[in-house]
């Protein structure tokens, strides 16, 4: 028989508590600083907003834009213009946006339309075809150009549109699912004209479908953070924002002499929006300008999109941090993009939301010996979220769900950063996030109503498992009410997470709004069970 040493284990216990302690304390720091930031930001943009207020003046007002002159007189003063319209597979959609895009105010003979048809799908293409049809005859100069593959992705494709436009100076554009004014052109390219030294305008996003479901509800409480306040704040303060790969104009020379547009990761925008900053080239936000588009209501949609947008700005990190190094900027300006925008934002972020909330916190519950202090696990989360949810109208009463929500595709963009960092096959992949087109409701073009799936997702189960036992624990043995009731919920969201109950069928995915079509829905899952 062998026996235990009981010191031993005391010893190994020991360590354990040490290391734990340490890491809670890493995370702690890390979350401070991530909170930190949020709420400078936020104090910044109630600080800009209120010397607007004062003055009348708001940032784009540092730049010219005069009017245009009619157009009609004056064609010849109007500079040309393409618009570029890439799209793969996106049949609920496609012809919507070739409708807006066509549909924009400027001289027809100084103004093209590129529809950069990626797409596989017979029908999508026919659909495409027709329309391009419809609008060539009736005068405007439209064109669909399509590859015999898929190399680059969306890059490649506007690489190989632009190379075709060598007459246009200035380029706009659209994914599939957005719904451009057709005021836009004249509301960003004067922007343009009258300042040389500006490459790109972002106009600021808004969503058709916020309503949709709970799914929804949290993306736009994220991205009204982004968009509103984030994008706004970076360009009223000369810092770095990237241009947001649509809803946008970009001077074509700039895209020229910054190398073109890359493949080499899955956020082209942001790379090449970071190439112009690094050579010196300006760039306008007009958060009074807007472009509506669609919130992806698929939860497997909404994963694919999520897992591109946290891995490509790591991948861009480690490819252009020597770059960066190497480039003219203030010795300030270097370090607060490498270290504040990518180390902070774009990946220390991710590892706060699940290693600290959704696994360091359980685990002091299972360790008495180490705690956490209450300002690091409530009062700076609570405001972080508070102010994150002030930029959506009624954002409050969905703050907490927005919360859980996020922790819970941690799962997601935790490996999307190792991914990433360690420039893994999966970094690579660029799948097209797939839109229903729930504004458009003509017969053909209007996806289904969605159905949620039966794949279940085995990592959030296991978190599940892992977090609602801790709840359990904290409930029934040690008595941490206040950690158990957030775990509580938290495990429920990983379990709805895992069982895939988030689409708009799904538990935790219901409506918001209150015209869902339930005999559709009813309708088309028999319909599937049928062909089944």
């Amino acid at each position: 028989m062998v026996l235990l040493d009981p010191f031993s284990h005391r010893t190994a216990y020991k360590i354990y508590v040490d290391l734990l302690r340490a890491a809670v304390a890493v995370a702690i720091t890390l979350s401070l600083l991530v909170s930190i930031d949020r709420i400078y930001k936020v104090l910044t943009y109630l600080k800009i907003r209120a010397k607007t207020w004062i003055t009348g003046r708001r940032p784009e007002h540092s730049f010219a834009a005069r009017s245009l002159p009619d157009p009609v007189q004056f064609s010849s003063a109007y500079p040309r213009v393409a618009v570029q319209l890439p799209m793969f597979n996106e049949k609920a959609v496609c012809q919507a946006i070739i409708d807006s895009a066509c549909e924009m105010a400027w001289p027809r003979e100084r103004f093209c339309v590129q529809v950069l048809d990626d797409s596989t799908c017979k029908a999508t293409r026919a659909l495409v075809d027709d329309k391009v049809l419809e609008w060539k005859e009736r005068g405007v100069n439209v064109e669909c150009i399509r590859r015999t593959n898929r190399q680059g992705y969306k890059a490649g494709a506007l690489k190989e549109g632009l190379d075709l436009l060598v007459d246009y100076d200035f380029v706009a554009i659209f994914d599939a699912d957005f719904k451009p004014e057709p005021d836009f052109l004249t509301q960003t390219v004067p922007y343009l004209i009258d300042n040389p030294e500006v490459g790109y305008v972002q106009t600021r996003w808004v969503f058709v479908n916020p309503d949709e479901s709970y799914l929804t509800k949290a993306q736009e409480i994220s991205l009204n953070f982004h968009c509103k306040c984030e994008q706004f704040v970076h360009f009223a303060t000369g810092s770095f924002f990237n241009f947001n790969g649509t809803a946008g104009v970009w001077r074509r020379k700039t895209i020229q002499t910054v190398g073109g547009w890359q493949s080499r990761t899955t956020v082209e925008d942001m790379d090449l929006s970071l190439r112009a900053y690094i050579n010196g080239w300006k760039a306008i936000y007009l958060t009074d300008t807007t472009c509506t588009n669609e919130l992806p209501a698929s939860f497997f949609a909404y994963r694919k999109q999520q897992h591109r947008w946290t891995c490509g700005p790591v991948q861009l990190w480690c490819r252009c941090a020597a770059d960066i190094w190497r480039s003219a900027l203030p010795l300030t300006t270097k370090l607060e993009l490498l270290v504040l925008y990518f180390g902070l934002r774009k990946f220390a972020t991710h590892w706060v939301s699940l290693g600290f909330f959704c696994t360091l916190v359980p685990l002091t519950v299972f360790t008495p010996e180490v705690n956490i202090p209450l300002w690091a696990l409530v009062h700076f989360p609570v405001i972080v979220t508070i102010t994150t949810a002030m930029f959506t109208p009624k954002g409050w009463l969905h703050c907490i769900l927005y919360v859980l929500f996020e922790n819970a595709m941690g799962i997601v963009k935790l490996w999307a950063c190792v991914a990433g960092i360690l420039d893994l096959k999966q970094a690579n992949e660029w799948v097209v996030t797939t839109k229903l087109g729930s504004s458009d409701k003509r017969p053909g073009t209007g996806a289904a109503p969605a159905v949620r799936d039966c794949k279940m997702y085995l990592n959030e189960m296991m978190m599940s498992t892992f977090v609602l036992t801790a709840a359990f624990y904290g409930i029934f043995s040690v008595n941490k009410w206040s950690f158990s009731i957030f775990l509580t919920l938290q495990g429920l969201v990983f379990m709805a997470f895992g069982f895939n109950l988030v689409d708009c069928g799904g538990l935790l995915g219901q409506r918001l709004g209150k015209n869902i079509d339930y005999a559709a829905m009813r309708s088309l899952k028999k319909a599937k069970s049928a062909a089944l």
